[in-house]
């Protein structure tokens, strides 16, 4: 459960860069205290150079509590907002920001950075030779201004370590998912994602970029297995096969399986087909039966009763709320 959350508070920073984040983890809080789990919403401090108040891209007036110069605190997580128009001129008005990330940093913080706020880490040394993101807009020029960051244009998403980098606002929802679900557990992390827009949400594990991309394990036969079941998630694999697979015992495999990802690899296919079956809820007209067969489960009753467990809805229910909050351009 986390406890503490540490922000900067910058003048031009997009509110909404920490405002969701902020928003999605009181969520979090009250779904485990509806759970029966003593929860409280983690202490937040805002950090500024004094406590002079900056002012938003909105024109919000915000005033912060902390002075950069008081980093002894110790946050869990440090959320540094993406930064309207040229970053650069931010990186040069805060030259007080820099030694205080490497000193949350040091102390064991973990970073979530949205869009062009990653300049700020990149200044301070922590992105060296490390994979990274940003807003598409400034990608290049902050591609040649910190060579030694491995800018990944690709991905909307990366992950190097504790440093969790998002190129846009919209993808920081996606990330506080991926966070919560550590920090709490995958029921939490889902109701959270039913209430901040799952229509428009994607998957961190599909689209985020690490060194590993399957996982952060280093157990190879495991990795192995979860790039076959990804590639074959439609396949009627039972644990036997995957046995014969790795050439490990059913013990053994479960064993490593949830030593290296927690939980149990039948229990990882059932994630990968069900999250397969809600993009093609959001994203075709299959009927649900269809949808059924195409991600392997031969009955469609059984698989309605799975997803429900999953996302809290019947596969229709999540359709049709999906489809109500779209919108189309004719």
């Amino acid at each position: 459960m986390l406890t503490s959350v540490a922000i900067p508070l910058l003048n031009q920073m997009i509110t909404t860069s920490i405002t969701l984040p902020l928003e999605m983890l009181e969520a979090a809080t009250t779904y485990r205290q509806l759970d029966g789990e003593p929860s409280t919403p983690p202490e937040v401090r805002f950090y500024g150079d004094g406590l002079t108040a900056v002012t938003t891209s909105g024109q919000l007036q915000l005033t912060p509590n902390f002075d950069f110069v008081d980093a002894t605190l110790a946050a869990e997580l440090v959320l540094i907002p993406a930064l309207w128009r040229n970053p650069m001129q931010a990186l040069r008005k805060n030259p007080k920001l820099i030694p205080w990330l490497q000193q949350q940093y040091q102390q064991g913080a973990t970073f979530a950075v949205a869009g062009t706020g990653v300049v700020f880490l990149a200044a301070a040394g922590l992105l060296d030779h490390q994979p990274a993101t940003t807003h598409w807009f400034y990608l290049d020029t902050l591609q040649k201004q910190f060579p030694a960051v491995r800018f990944k244009p690709d991905h909307l998403i990366t992950q190097s370590d504790r440093i969790y980098c998002a190129g846009s606002v919209n993808s920081i929802a996606d990330l506080m998912v991926h966070l919560i679900s550590l920090c709490s557990n995958d029921s939490v992390a889902q109701r959270v994602e039913q209430q901040f827009s799952h229509e428009i949400r994607k998957s961190f594990q599909k689209y985020h970029y690490a060194e590993d991309h399957i996982s952060s394990h280093d157990d190879e036969q495991v990795a192995l297995l979860q790039s076959l079941l990804i590639a074959q998630y439609s396949q009627p694999w039972t644990i036997n096969q995957l046995c014969q697979q790795s050439s490990l015992s059913v013990r053994t495999l479960n064993r490593r399986f949830q030593q290296a990802i927690g939980i149990a690899p039948l229990a990882y296919l059932k994630k990968i087909r069900l999250e397969q079956a809600s993009d093609l809820l959001k994203d075709t007209n299959l009927s649900v039966m269809d949808i059924a067969l195409q991600v392997g489960y031969t009955d469609s009753d059984y698989f309605a009763r799975l997803f429900k467990q999953q996302f809290f809805l019947s596969p229709s229910a999540f359709r049709k709320s999906v489809r109500n909050k779209l919108f189309y351009l004719e």
